[in-house]
């Protein structure tokens, strides 16, 4: 099990790509990559070839990390939204980043669909937007900030 001090931050920039940055740059999870750069440019490359918004207001950015053997997952608030694709018309107020391995997919696809077990309940979202410290939002930050992903149950 992983401690991380920083995998959280709000986002005030307006750019999808700039949020992005933002977040790798304020959550200290990423500070361990080897090539934060590389990661960052990654991400990029495949926010361009297709948007990471998946509706509800909720975006999952990620990029190859070569040289890492677990995802490292951070959370970014957007109080205002951002568009982040015109298919989601919805702002995105709620933007994971996730660096993951090359060689390691099935890591990755089990930490996103417990990330998404959580964020796909319209209540919880909501809750998580509000600042709210309920149990479910604190046992959601504890799975962040440990880096141990399980579902919702």
């Amino acid at each position: 099990m992983r401690d991380r001090d920083s995998v959280f931050c709000i986002v005030d920039e307006k750019d999808k790509h700039e949020a992005i940055d933002h977040i790798i740059a304020a959550c200290s999870i990423f500070d361990e990559l080897p090539d934060k750069k590389r990661f960052a440019d990654a991400v990029h490359r495949r926010e361009r070839v297709q948007s990471t918004g998946i509706g509800h207001g909720v975006a999952i950015a990620h990029g190859k990390c070569p040289g890492i053997e677990d995802p490292s997952i951070a959370l970014g608030i957007s109080p205002e939204g951002i568009i982040f694709d015109d298919r989601f018309p919805d702002p995105v107020h709620i933007i994971f980043v996730i660096a993951s391995s090359p060689t390691k997919e099935s890591l990755y696809l089990r930490a996103v669909a417990s990330i998404l077990s959580w964020v796909h309940d319209a209540d919880f979202r909501a809750m998580l937007l509000s600042g709210e410290e309920c149990g479910d939002v604190m046992r959601f930050f504890n799975m962040l900030r440990t880096q141990t992903f399980v579902p919702r149950a």
